[in-house]
């Protein structure tokens, strides 16, 4: 909304995140010579400011901190009240990790969400936990045996006989993937196989046929070797050789019945659960400006209130936490842990080197239009998914969670090898945010889509399940907002399908050891 009013209320136009922040985000186009009332200062709008950019709260000098979220994303170069902030007047901020370290003191448990008692259908697993969907999935051990994998997967979900027969059954999917054989080194070798495992023991899924060529770094059998007793998690395996059945189309015809004779296994009915089982796989793509102003902090609330619930969520994106790294490092249990995060972004930066790159990769040109000043920036709207509790540790990529919490997983910025790990992580259930329109969904977790505005809401109102944009057009608070969203959660929880799930969008994509993928 375009308007000439000189003397509006900030309130109306912009939103504030903290007191302690220097900046203001537009809500809609503010003008150039508006003028707007905010704390008995009135500020007047040097130059046009476009929806989800930033402008100054007050002259702020040269050298000084700049601020949202009650911390600094830049050092400015001089910015008078009511400029415009972009990357022409912040400086990034250099980030000292063994004065974080030094500095590291134990965090107060976070209290200011009660516990709630609700509950969500879901299915019981032998192991205790508890899966939002029940799949069987065909593991081929690698790219070889993807073709033959998707082939069989294809021909089974063809057949509504089979669907009738299984209606509990939520689908038979192919975890196809292009590692496993060729170039595949040693470290691909090992991440690989951790991450195959352990999507067979995501609650989600009932059991798994594990698919070769027979001529592959990786066999069936080695792999169900490596694997160890899946049956004790109550998982239905069995497994198959591309050569040894005869070919494509007795492969093809063989996995079928071997998978017919397990669906048998597979057919659990939902029963009430408390949330505690809920794992939350926190997730963004394609974000915005507004991504950390509403899609983010409220998929942060709902993460806090399962959390406090008894239940855990899994936070990753290795690229999207530089320059956060202080607002994460004051929430981990132990300074072990981290220690654990700091080698892993570590880790990160010296990979980025080795490949002749930056880690301000993760900083697109769609960010910068939308209104994101810096990388750092756009990482302290990121980590806002994780919301207020505890880190209790920090995860390699895939790596199984192992008590109630919130955990950091070194992961890729890239959203589907992202979603990937998590899934292999344990979680059961996906919130997505996103503020330019990532479609993409998960092989067996459900993912539910938050647009950050109502506009992108209405423009993909066939992908996004869930409006964030309320907080910025309908004043909703971000408590009353998460709220609903915890009730949908729930929902598709208990069986409710999303768009994702609709479109039968299963991306499955395992990070290639060696590939920076920001």
């Amino acid at each position: 909304m375009k308007n000439n009013t000189k003397n509006l209320s900030l309130n109306d136009v912009a939103l504030v995140m903290s007191s302690r922040d220097n900046v203001a985000v537009a809500k809609t186009e503010i003008l150039k010579g508006d003028s707007l009332l905010y704390c008995d200062t009135l500020i007047t709008i040097k130059s046009t400011v476009p929806a989800g950019h930033r402008f100054a709260l007050s002259d702020i000098k040269k050298g000084e901190k700049v601020k949202q979220y009650s911390y600094p994303f830049g050092i400015s170069n001089g910015i008078s009240i009511g400029s415009k902030v972009d990357g022409s007047n912040v400086s990034e901020i250099r980030v000292d990790y063994k004065k974080l370290l030094k500095g590291y003191t134990v965090p107060r448990m976070h209290t200011s969400l009660n516990k709630t008692d609700k509950t969500f259908f879901g299915y019981k697993r032998k192991n205790g936990e508890v899966g939002t969907r029940n799949y069987y999935v065909i593991i081929p051990t690698s790219l070889c045996a993807s073709d033959i994998a998707k082939r069989i997967a294809d021909d089974l979900d063809r057949d509504n006989k089979l669907k009738a027969a299984y209606p509990n059954v939520d689908g038979i999917v192919a975890a196809a993937h292009t590692e496993g054989c060729g170039s595949s080194d040693g470290v691909m070798i090992d991440r690989l196989l951790l991450t195959l495992k352990n999507t067979i023991l995501n609650p989600n899924v009932c059991g798994a046929l594990i698919i070769d060529l027979g001529c592959e770094k990786i066999s069936a059998s080695s792999f169900i070797k490596y694997a160890g007793n899946l049956s004790k998690y109550g998982k239905a395996i069995d497994m198959l050789s591309i050569q040894e059945s005869g070919g494509t189309r007795k492969a093809v015809e063989k996995g079928k019945n071997l998978i017919l004779k397990n669906l048998r296994k597979c057919s659990v009915k939902r029963e009430p659960v408390s949330i505690k089982h809920l794992v939350i796989g926190a997730e963004c793509g394609a974000s915005d400006s507004f991504s950390g102003i509403t899609a983010n902090p409220l998929i942060g609330n709902t993460v806090d209130k399962i959390i406090n619930s008894g239940g855990s969520a899994v936070l990753s994106e290795t690229p999207e936490m530089i320059g956060a790294e202080e607002t994460l490092i004051k929430r981990m249990v132990s300074k072990s842990v981290a220690m654990k995060f700091v080698k892993g972004l570590s880790w990160y930066k010296d990979l980025a080197k080795k490949l002749n790159t930056s880690m301000t990769g993760n900083f697109v040109p769609g960010n910068k239009k939308g209104g994101l000043v810096n990388l750092t920036l756009k990482s302290l709207g990121a980590v806002l998914k994780g919301g207020t509790t505890p880190i209790v540790d920090f995860l390699e990529y895939s790596e199984r969670i192992s008590r109630k919490g919130l955990y950091i997983m070194n992961g890729p910025g890239n959203d589907l090898e992202s979603m990937t790990g998590i899934a292999a992580s344990g979680a059961n259930i996906f919130l997505f945010s996103t503020g330019g329109g990532a479609t993409e969904g998960n092989l067996i977790v459900p993912v539910i889509k938050i647009s950050s505005t109502t506009e992108l809401y209405k423009k993909l109102n066939e992908d996004i399940d869930f409006n964030a944009g309320e907080i910025i057009d309908k004043n909703s608070t971000i408590g009353n907002l998460g709220d609903k969203l915890l009730d949908f959660v729930i929902a598709v929880a208990s069986g409710k399908k999303t768009w994702a799930d609709k479109w039968k969008k299963r991306s499955y994509q395992v990070w290639s050891a060696g590939k920076l993928s920001l």
